[in-house]
């Protein structure tokens, strides 16, 4: 269990003993009171990234509980990735001013929930929110779930627990096992919109019409730790690459930091392909048409190991195992150590496994 700071969470402590005031919940049944439910509400966690794990949670309940009306809260700068990969009946946005009890804003979208007439709610965050579980318990649901946190009763009546050491992707999935429901179906990758994806075919192969060259999307953005690959060293591996195989680069980033990418852009030494996506939706479907990827442990790394595109993690000492998606034969990691030269054969070697399971997989 995750350490938390008392003094922080003082105001979520108040709130709890009020709420435990007002009674006892009524009982549920698992998973029989899920399989019976009419509405079932996601609320999101404010990162992109809860967006990718959930999604492939989300869509068994579509595919293996049509009756269920599946409706999600989300940031509204992520509703189209929502629309993108995930199957719902219904999609509440809020924006980030909204998210406050202090503010008028937030009293409509607790009403709003609330005409909803939802009996069951997943929050989709590992961590504390006080905002967001308020929003939970108000929506009036008898069973909310929600991963195991020192404050997560009474805003949370069913806790889940998982292991620290499990990658992030894997734990929303390990709910439905968890609750006693079983998936027979994938719950690591996802898909995209046909449509989407052959445009972004059209634009890529535009301006990349020789099959010969590779499309190489890199990444600098800031990871998920808060540490990253700079600039200089992603190129350095990129032009190496560049001086063995045909490519062309296509810059990919979320959140988009003009910096980063200025610096970037500056170091290849190969053509960069002019294109800039203007949301998190579009970087996704670009970088589904990539033949490799090259990244730190960001957004963009997470969605590339779900779909299935060649890539090569470019990870630091501070990205632990939690990071690293497994049992997924299109991802490698390559880290290096601070003071020490990188081992461009080492580097090498994890991209040509990557490019031959792509082969084999075009075969």
């Amino acid at each position: 269990m995750q350490e938390y700071d008392q003094s922080r969470y003082l105001l979520p402590r108040i709130f709890s003993f009020f709420l435990k005031k007002m009674g006892k919940g009524r009982p549920f049944v698992l998973p029989g009171d899920i399989k019976n439910s009419k509405s079932l509400l996601f609320i999101d966690s404010g990162d992109v990234i809860d967006i990718l794990f959930a999604a492939p949670v989300i869509n068994f309940f579509s595919n293996n509980h049509p009756g269920i009306r599946t409706t999600i809260l989300v940031d509204s700068k992520y509703s189209e990735i929502v629309k993108g990969i995930m199957k719902v009946n219904r999609i509440i946005t809020y924006n980030r001013d909204q998210l406050s009890f202090f503010k008028v804003d937030y009293m409509a979208l607790v009403r709003k929930l609330r005409r909803q007439d939802i009996d069951l709610l997943i929050m989709l965050s590992r961590r504390f929110s006080l905002e967001r579980y308020l929003l939970a318990f108000a929506c009036g649901a008898v069973l909310r779930i929600g991963f195991a946190h020192p404050l997560a009763f009474p805003f949370m009546n069913c806790e889940i627990r998982t292991s620290e050491d499990e990658y992030e992707g894997k734990k929303m999935s390990g709910i439905l096992k968890a609750v006693g429901l079983k998936a027979d179906e994938d719950l690591k990758s996802i898909s995209l919109s046909s449509r989407e994806v052959i445009h972004a075919r059209q634009l890529i192969h535009f301006r990349k019409p020789d099959k010969e060259f590779l499309t190489v999307g890199v990444d600098p953005s800031r990871g998920k730790t808060r540490h990253h690959i700079i600039p200089e060293i992603i190129a350095y591996l990129a032009n190496n690459l560049a001086s063995r195989r045909k490519v062309k680069f296509l810059i990919l980033a979320d959140p988009w930091d003009e910096r980063l990418v200025r610096e970037l852009s500056k170091e290849l030494k190969s053509e960069v392909i002019d294109l800039v996506p203007a949301n998190i939706n579009e970087a996704v479907v670009l970088l589904s048409q990539c033949d490799l990827f090259l990244s730190s442990n960001t957004n963009l790394f997470h969605f590339a190991a779900a779909l299935q595109v060649p890539t090569v993690g470019l990870f630091t000492k501070y990205d632990g195992k939690r990071w690293v998606p497994d049992d997924v034969p299109n991802v490698r990691i390559f880290k290096g150590t601070r003071g020490e030269k990188l081992s461009l054969k080492s580097f090498f070697t994890k991209v040509e496994e990557v490019l031959s399971i792509r082969d084999e997989t075009l075969a």
